[in-house]
């Protein structure tokens, strides 16, 4: 008994969990895979937010010219739709939908003269969300039987949306367009339902018919309403009678306003809930809900039923019928609708009727619909129902589509991007709204067609898009002759605008808009077929009144590029461009095409006022003394943040004296753009402790339409000093700072472009690559262009402590131009689209070889997957295994046998897999060891490079089936690399890492810890197998443990301290060859030889006769220095510090010697010589670092360390008394000329004294070196200055003096590129070739070049390697993916170029919302004018007070001299001005 009830109880609790797994599984099977949408049975599974956001995009075409609907059965409208959602996919592309208007065969033509046809569709993963819409709007439109465009005129139109969810999964109940209300239908009155030819063929059959008319018999009659929404945004609140109410509080109000369930807990749906309500045009019916729901001063949203207390769908029926009567009886009157709607009076008359007969309604109609005043109605005239009645018949006759958009918008809170149809208004007009996302409008008159989208490249579809037969419409010049081009309108996004599009002039003649909206001006477009009425909320943008002057050209415009051919490969297309599209920004930087000015040019000029503005605040000491005061601010989102972050590092360094920083615009916007600021936890910047007066902004956004971005320049663009770097001209950003021009700018906007371009244009695959090296590419001319700015004046050069030289820039210029070619080689392809041979694209073989051996490693599970399918189905089929095979036909027959045999079968199956991966690894000689999992890849290299080259990989897999999946890490390799991915580790982990070129002595140590982690991660062992490491760089070397190595060529000169090492390994070459030569014969012992050869390469062998310093650039070789001077940094003006020591005369003249003053006149560059990578020894990154601490260690005498390696205290004393004798030399140097005994030399004084002292110098260059000198700025030097001259390095003085020019032979600023064979040529003329290795004080010139090798390292080859990256990682993923599609006839293709949220653009706020930047902005631009108003008040009062106080002196003047005419009253009142 006890166990029965036992196994009841357990019957009992397991059957419940036995219900639930069964659900689960079914619920798993439906949607995972049969990839269908949740099981009906068991409703929604998923929670939806009040706040959500969605990253989304309208889109939207009107076909004027019919040609495109009939022709080929609208197959060319499907080719516009298609190319259009194609192009917004990029904002997000989960789903999508369009919604359409016409004729419906299944319904009668007087009750449904439009039906929308609504189709929808929720893209899979990897699928193509345009071509699944195009199908489904070709069924149900262009090939139903049940749906018809008229052939009467009748317009269409397709309007569309795609969407990305981010807080609910991407379903069809949740995909737009969206409607709230079901069709229904109501009775209406004919506003511009039925055109007016029509109305006429109706009348022939009735006398007195006629849309106007008082005998109207057919209206109102019961018509099918639906109205449909595409939104792009956000919906927050909604403001009624001076309260808000938040989304949620909505979702449970509107089912009870409307009497309909919430279709979709979406919030866009709930805009459509608003729309039902309040457009109620020519419906008495739905007026009345409006007035109860929304248009009374005590309506209310409350979620609770019984608290709304709303009436039903049947009381507004009825009281419907009873403002009908009153209006019938106006209309038989002699009155007709137009005639009521226009006149105020008339509708007072109405008004009064319609009161009257309410108040002898009974009692419960009257409390229902007079809840202002429900007790005493009666003994206050009605005055409740006269209000009902006010609102009611002002919404029959007003809300139409134009003001149902405008009541909205006026009480709604969010971003909006709106597109609002309905079947009332759809044979004529659509409505668009944008607030806070962006909306264009396009058109083509010639084609007849005007496309609309949140999209500025995907309203450009028509650009390229042929008119179906060829013929375009006949045109006439018309006004400003611009109907004939193609013309785009750009929405206020900013301040807010409403467009209404009306098409219908023509066959209607009552207007397009209603009475409220009359004011309303209408712009003729598209030669007089379509009217735009335009309706700004806020006028935030300078806006013209001359729509034109608004307008954007398409043809005919050089900025604007057509929307590119699609690739079969995007991302090869992209990775192939990269070197045409870096040349281009070169030749376009430095103005070679002659035809047509640079664009860039021209922002550079206004980034260049700016930066002198700056600078000249710094210098007479007006700048803002703040000290968290930011100078120049990057900002932007992802790769575009991470590129403005090396951009902000590297100026920083050449500039450190400005505050130069990046931060995400997600940091700005949540500090700057919200009512209740977000903390950045973890990160420096708050208001307090930045301030971001006057800091000159750069927006780095190569789409120019993400939002973040797009709301900081919005943000901060109250003065002229925003710039953006782009993609285009035609981008988002670039139209705002085109539209808001600073008001102090007197420059009249002819020169105030404030957009960089790199003229890549749009880039529809989302892994970044070709985007990425053009910004980088252009960044690098910026930052180049901001440095000769600020080195052309010697004041700006101290203020801002400018460590980096005309010749730094002039090296990276160099290293930038030669560059191109070594991007050529990378990717193959030369600039003009040409591949390049095996042999010079030696680099481009090797990259893609190593991603095809990485794609194995991907693949392998695939590939062994498939054979053991094949094994067991045909073993199994056959009913032989293979061991058992092998035994029954050898004839074993013994059953113990046979047990054996099957078990090694059954062995087999198990370890099948295994045993297909280690085959397959045999077959293609791969490592044998590596684990037999999904791969890892780890991407080491400098902070932008690894984290570009992370996303591009992520991307490239992220629809890649699980089977050949990827997981992509990425660190630094000289910081956290180590410690944040060595314990992850394990056999066949794949590594790339990007080495610097540690042949550069700046970038030796660099390089050595790059190697080092490389090599701390590959010596993780396990069974003799480790990581498979494999290293990008330039210098070639392959490190021991690493798998492979891939080396960049060089493409540039050899730096000095290169050419000091192939000297070194060139004497040590000629050297040992002399010695084989001499030790030739047998007799000699090898261990002999050996000996010679070491003491040979030893350095102390030269130190005997190295000498201390470069050979100088005056009159004297310093070796003729007094000894003392061999242990200073002296220069070339210590020779007359020795003179004075000595008490010698300073000579009047001086014979030139053998010194480069010569040269140095000579201005004629040498032309361009590449070197190759096989100069010298190859060296590893640890031999680098020796060889350059041995010569480092060569400066000092090997007398100053004792024998322990330590220096002795006798050489510590010895070395502060000669620098000690050594100062004093100077100070004797120095107070010889200083002539005056001021105690500073002026220049005059300096250059008549050294002039004499070194006639070798020309006046020009020793001006040149005294204001450099001069870092006070006051005309003179200091004793301090004068050291600090004395004390620079040989190279800086001798740059100094060459003095490049920093303009073209045009004028224009630029950073002309270095023309040496080796950097440091021109300083290093007049020394022999062997006096590099016997020269110590080479040393120190090297060092001069330090920070140019670090720029050539952060600009120009880490973006090489980058590049190299993306070519290896597309290899693998267009293996792994040709792969599937090969295997399966394409069935199993997939796009590699997108990932599945395809989200090219994050166009909407995420994760900072934008709904409070457009009222901060208003605030901003308010305080600011209120600022500006003051300070003109300020001025004048300034003014006046002085002018007073001038006259009261003048006054008093005249008194004290007794000649004053004034009598006793203007005495008090000149008492009385003293006193005030």
């Amino acid at each position: 008994m006890r166990q029965q009830k036992t196994a009841e109880s357990i019957s009992t609790v397991t059957q419940p969990i036995v219900i639930g797994a069964i659900i689960t599984a079914v619920e798993a099977l439906w949607t995972d895979l049969l990839c269908l949408s949740t099981v009906p049975l068991f409703g929604p599974t998923t929670l939806h937010s009040a706040g959500a956001t969605y990253l989304c995009g309208n889109f939207g075409v009107i076909v004027i010219n019919t040609a495109w609907t009939s022709a080929d059965n609208g197959q060319h409208t499907l080719d516009l739709l298609q190319r259009m959602i194609s192009v917004t996919m990029m904002r997000g592309a989960q789903s999508g939908g369009v919604i359409t208007y016409c004729k419906s065969k299944r319904f009668p033509n007087k009750s449904n003269p439009t039906v929308g046809v609504r189709s929808r569709v929720v893209n899979k993963k990897r699928t193509d969300l345009s071509k699944l819409i195009r199908a489904k709007v070709k069924r149900d439109v262009f090939t139903s039987p049940a749906n018809t465009f008229p052939s009467d005129g009748f317009v269409p139109f397709f309007s569309g949306h795609t969407r990305f969810a981010t807080s609910s999964k991407a379903t069809f109940d949740g995909t737009h367009p969206q409607r709230w209300s079901p069709p229904t239908c109501h009775r209406m009155y004919n506003f511009n339902i039925v055109p007016d030819r029509l109305v006429a063929v109706d009348a022939s059959t009735s006398s007195s018919f006629s849309p106007f008319s008082s005998s109207a018999a057919d209206f109102p009659r019961p018509i099918r309403v639906e109205n449909y929404v595409t939104h792009n945004g956000d919906f927050d609140f909604y403001d009624l009678n001076g309260k808000t109410y938040d989304l949620e509080v909505i979702q449970k109000w509107l089912p009870i306003a409307t009497g309909n369930k919430l279709p979709a807990m979406v919030d866009s749906v709930c805009i459509a809930g608003f729309v039902d309500l309040i457009r109620c045009q020519g419906c008495f019916s739905l007026s009345a809900r409006y007035a109860i729901c929304l248009g009374m001063p005590t309506s209310r949203i409350l979620g609770d039923p019984v608290a709304a207390n709303l009436p039903s769908l049947e009381d507004y029926e009825a009281i419907g019928v009873l403002f009908e009567t009153e209006l019938d009886e106006m209309l038989e009157a002699g009155n007709t609708v137009e005639s009521i709607s226009s006149d105020v009076n008339k509708r007072r008359v109405l008004v009064s009727k319609v009161t009257a007969k309410l108040l002898r309604e009974p009692r419960k109609t009257r409390y229902i619909f007079s809840r202002s005043s429900r007790q005493s109605d009666e003994e206050h005239g009605g005055e409740g129902l006269r209000l009902f009645a006010v609102v009611t018949i002002d919404a029959f006759f007003d809300n139409d589509l134009l003001n149902t958009t405008k009541i909205f918008l006026a009480n709604a809170s969010g971003s909006f991007g709106l597109c609002i149809t309905s079947s009332l208004d759809a044979h004529r007009q659509l409505c668009l709204a944008a607030r806070g996302q962006t909306l264009s409008i396009a058109l083509y008159p010639k084609k007849g067609i005007v496309c609309f989208g949140s999209e500025q490249a995907a309203v450009k579809v028509g650009m390229t898009a042929e008119l179906p037969g060829g013929a375009p419409d006949a045109l006439g010049k018309t006004h400003l002759d611009i109907d004939n081009d193609d013309l785009r309108l750009d929405l206020d996004d900013l301040g807010g605008e409403i467009c209404l599009l009306d098409w219908g002039r023509r066959c209607f003649k009552s207007p397009a808009v209603s009475l409220p909206n009359r004011n309303v001006p209408s712009h003729r477009l598209m030669n007089g077929r379509v009217d735009a009425y335009l309706l700004q909320e806020s006028k935030a943008l300078h806006t013209s009144d001359v729509l034109y002057h608004r307008m954007t050209r398409l043809t005919r415009n050089q900025f604007i590029k057509p929307l590119p051919v699609e690739a079969q490969d995007p991302v090869l297309k992209d990775i192939k461009d990269i070197p045409r599209i870096c040349r281009d920004i070169q030749e376009d930087w430095r103005n070679m095409n002659k035809s047509t000015m640079s664009f860039n040019r021209l922002t550079a000029w206004n980034l260049a006022r700016c930066i002198r503005k700056k600078m000249d605040a710094f210098v007479d000491g007006s700048a803002h003394g703040h000290r968290g005061a930011v100078d120049i601010l990057l900002t932007g989102c992802e790769v575009s943040l991470w590129l403005a972050e090396q951009f902000a590092t590297d100026l920083q360094k050449a500039l450190p004296k400005l505050n130069i920083t990046s931060v995400s615009s997600n940091k700005l916007l949540g500090l700057y753009g919200q009512e209740m600021p977000i903390p950045a936890i973890g990160y420096p910047m708050s208001n307090k402790t930045s301030k971001l007066v006057d800091a000159i902004v750069i927006v780095v956004s190569h789409s120019g339409g993400t939002f973040s971005p797009l709301a900081v320049s919005n943000l901060f663009n109250t003065g002229a000093q925003v710039f953006v770097v782009t993609s285009e001209w035609d981008s988002q950003i670039g139209k705002q700072l085109r539209s808001m021009h600073n008001e102090d700018d007197h420059m009249l906007l002819l020169f105030n472009s404030r957009v960089f371009t790199t003229d890549v244009g749009l880039r529809p695959a989302e892994p970044c690559s070709v985007s990425v090296a053009a910004t980088q590419q252009l960044l690098t001319c910026i930052f180049e262009h901001i440095c000769i700015v600020v080195l052309s004046n010697q004041h700006y050069r101290h203020a801002s402590g400018a460590v980096i030289t005309e010749h730094d820039l002039r090296i990276v210029e160099r290293c930038n131009q030669d560059s191109v070619g070594a991007l050529e080689e990378i990717v193959g392809v030369d600039c003009y689209g040409n591949e390049l041979s095996k042999e010079q694209a030696r680099a481009e073989k090797e990259l893609r070889d190593a991603g095809r051996v990485w794609a194995n490693h991907i693949l392998e599970n695939a590939r062994a997957y498939i054979m053991t399918f094949i094994y067991i189905v045909a073993t199994v089929v056959s009913g032989y295994p293979i061991a058992s095979g092998i035994a029954k036909a050898a004839g074993l027959t013994s059953s113990t046998a046979l047990y054996f045999i099957r078990f090694i079968d059954a062995l087999i199956y198990f370890y099948l897999p295994q045993i297909n991966v280690l085959i397959i690894r045999l077959v293609q000689r791969r490592a044998m060891r590596h684990r037999m999992v999904g791969r890892t890849v780890v991407i080491a290299d400098i902070p932008w490079v690894s984290q570009a080259a992370d996303a591009f990989l992520s991307k490239i897999f992220a629809v890649s089936y699980s089977i050949a999946g990827l997981n992509v890490l990425s660190g630094n390799p000289a910081d956290h690399f180590v410690h944040r991915h060595t314990h992850r580790v394990v056999r066949g982990s794949l590594i790339v890492c990007g080495r610097p070129d540690g042949r550069l002595s700046a970038l030796t140590s660099l390089e050595a810890s790059c190697c080092l982690s490389v090599n701390q991660a590959s010596s993780i062992q396990s069974i003799g197998s480790t990581a498979e490491s494999i290293t990008i760089g330039h210098n070639p070397f392959k490190l021991p443990l690493s798998a492979r190595a891939i080396f960049l060529d060089r493409h540039r000169p050899l730096f000095l301290c290169e050419k000091m090492l192939d000297q070194i390994d060139a004497e040590s070459i000629r050297k040992r060859t002399k010695l084989d030569l001499s030790m030739g014969g047998q007799s000699t012992s090898r261990r002999k030889r050996q000996r010679a050869i070491v003491a040979l390469e030893d350095p102390s062998e030269h130190k005997s006769t190295r000498s201390n310093v470069l050979p100088t650039l005056v009159s004297q070789d310093i070796n003729d220095l007094w000894p003392g001077m061999k242990k200073s940094p002296s220069l070339a003006f210590n020779h007359d510090i020795e003179s004075i020591s000595e008490g010698k005369a300073l000579p009047e003249t001086g014979a030139k010697s053998r010194s480069t003053g010569g040269a140095l006149q000579d201005r004629k560059l040498k032309p361009s010589v590449t070197p190759s990578n096989n100069v010298g020894k190859r060296r590893s990154s640890t031999a680098l670092l020796g060889a350059y601490t041995n010569l480092q260690k060569d400066n000092a005498k090997e007398e100053s360390l004792d024998c322990s390696g330590r220096i002795p205290l006798d050489n510590l004393i010895e070395s502060a008394i000669q620098e000690r004798k050594w100062t004093d030399s100077v100070r004797t140097l120095f107070a010889h000329l200083d002539k005056s005994g001021s105690g500073a030399l002026s220049k005059e004084e300096f250059v008549a004294g050294y002039h004499k002292l070194k006639p070798d110098l020309s006046i020009e260059q020793l001006n040149c070196i005294f204001d450099r000198c001069d870092v006070d700025d006051n005309g003179s030097l200091s004793l301090a200055e004068f050291i600090h001259m004395i004390r620079l390095p040989q190279m800086d003085i001798a740059y100094m003096i060459l003095d490049p020019s920093i303009r073209d032979a045009n004028g224009v600023i630029q950073v002309q590129a270095s023309n040496e064979a080796y950097f440091g040529e021109n300083v290093m003329k007049g020394v022999s070739m062997n006096q590099f290795t016997q020269n110590s004080a080479l040393t120190g010139a090297t060092k001069s070049q330090d920070f140019s090798q670090e720029l050539y390292e952060s600009r120009i080859a880490s973006l090489q390697r980058f590049v190299a990256m993306t070519v290896m990682f597309h290899q693998m993923g267009s293996q792994v993916e040709r792969f599937f599609r090969r295997l399966t006839f394409g069935l199993l293709g997939y796009r590699f170029d997108r990932t599945q949220s395809i989200m090219r653009i994050a166009t909407t706020a995420s994760p900072v919302s934008g709904a409070d930047v457009r009222e901060r902005l208003r605030v901003l631009q308010m305080l600011r004018k209120i600022y500006h108003s003051v300070h003109i008040i300020s001025v004048a009062y300034i003014r006046y007070k002085r002018e007073k106080e001038r006259k009261r002196l003048v006054v008093l003047e005249e008194i004290a001299l007794g000649r004053s005419g004034t009598n006793g009253t203007d005495d008090t009142s000149l008492s009385e001005d003293s006193s005030h």
